[in-house]
């Protein structure tokens, strides 16, 4: 991306860079490792505060909003969530919001309206009001720190996130990079795109937009790329990391530009699988390996998808459902669950009556998933008679059958 969508202020700070970034240069690989981004914090005081400590804070200034009328909303959404939050499992705000599978969800306020209701005897399909401006204050105010992904692809996603961190936690940095695009080079739609995505970072990883580093940025791009939906171009734009590398975030070692990352270099086979953290360790090694030895035969679209059916639509889609499987030798009744699962994908919309609805829908790729597993259950079959050290181990019966692999159906269907 080029500067133009900078004021001339700020470009001579990014052409400065330029100098910089013959000392960044490398692959993509190795800049991400040179620029990792901050891990996930278990704990921080915010967190591990009590009901009435996280309630005093969040209903006082400068959380509470200064009219009462707007105020009062608030403060019942928030005591809602707490209390939903509280009946969770956890020994912090933050370890109950993971426990109560919310970021599993398209649409988290479906759990607190099934809550309520085993609670209140209220129907199941009535959502709590306010409860969206409750979630708000225990991000802002860094009680609970949601996964960045659930940040980009919630629904209903944070509204006005931007807004409430510039008005809660750092009104100086959001007034400063605004400052920077209203020369009018940088249409609206971008800078409020590229003000929530820095809100998010800050959301997910805690501090202030200071704190932001080079591999938070790349991280949440990456992210981006892959729950991306639809065509808004603006959803996976590096517009807001030239922001924040105008504004001064970074050391002088930064590089330039984000496409330095993709642009030098591919991820590895390890930073491929490693995109859908998987836990079982022995699988993961399995699937790099298998990918190296598939990686010569094919470009690198086509090994970035084997990554994503082998290592998201079924290895990671396994262990969400079945933790306590480790091996490849999947029970019937594992096999079958997946199968189903992956031939499918859930909708959940809002209906007339704000009820929310799901809907189950046939996948259009997913024989290509079966097939993808097929062959790569297979494949190690065949290798372990030549490398029965390196491949035998992992050579057993395969969980999808010829026919269910064939696309014979699927072509007559159409």
């Amino acid at each position: 991306m080029t500067t133009a969508g900078l004021p001339v202020a700020a470009r001579p700070a990014l052409a400065a860079g330029d100098a910089v970034l013959q000392a960044a240069r490398g692959t993509g690989a190795e800049l991400l490792a040179r620029f990792p981004p901050r891990p996930a914090c278990p704990s921080w005081p915010g967190t591990e505060a009590s009901r009435q400590q996280v309630l005093a804070r969040l209903l006082a200034p400068p959380f509470a909003l200064d009219n009462p009328l707007s105020q009062q909303p608030r403060r019942l959404g928030l005591i809602t969530v707490v209390t939903w939050l509280e009946a969770q499992p956890g020994g912090s705000w933050q370890e109950r919001w993971l426990a109560s599978g919310a970021e599993d969800r398209q649409d988290w306020r479906g759990l607190v309206a099934a809550w309520k209701a085993a609670r209140t005897g209220a129907s199941p399909g009535c959502l709590p009001p306010h409860i969206g401006g409750g979630l708000m204050l225990l991000i802002c105010g860094d009680v609970i720190r949601p996964g960045t992904g659930w940040l980009l692809r919630c629904s209903p996603t944070p509204r006005n996130l931007a807004a409430e961190m510039a008005r809660i936690r750092d009104g100086t940095a959001f007034a400063e990079l605004t400052a920077l695009c209203q020369d009018g080079s940088a249409g609206s739609y971008a800078r409020l795109a590229a003000l929530d995505k820095i809100a998010v970072i800050m959301a997910a990883k805690g501090g202030l937009a200071a704190d932001i580093t080079v591999g938070d940025c790349a991280e949440l791009l990456s992210i981006a790329g892959q729950v991306r939906t639809g065509t808004d171009r603006h959803s996976s734009s590096p517009f807001f990391y030239q922001l924040l590398r105008a504004w001064g975030a970074f050391g002088e070692d930064a590089p330039a530009t984000m496409r330095v990352f993709a642009g030098r270099g591919k991820p590895t086979c390890e930073q491929l699988i490693d995109r859908y953290h998987i836990r079982c360790r022995p699988v993961r090694d399995v699937l790099v390996d298998y990918l190296r030895e598939r990686q010569a035969a094919m470009d690198f679209s086509s090994l970035q998808r084997y990554a994503y059916l082998l290592g998201k639509l079924f290895w990671a889609d396994i262990e969400a459902h079945h933790p306590e499987i480790t091996s490849l030798k999947l029970p019937r009744d594992v096999a079958a669950a997946w199968k189903q699962r992956v031939m499918t994908r859930t909708r959940t919309r809002t209906g007339l009556a704000g009820e929310p609805v799901t809907t189950t829908l046939a996948r259009l790729d997913g024989r290509s998933v079966l097939t993808a597993v097929r062959a790569f259950y297979l494949d190690i079959a065949e290798w372990a008679d030549d490398d029965p050290a390196r491949w035998g181990p992992h050579a057993v019966r395969c969980p999808v059958t010829a026919s269910e692999a064939s696309h014979k159906m699927d072509r007559s269907r159409r």
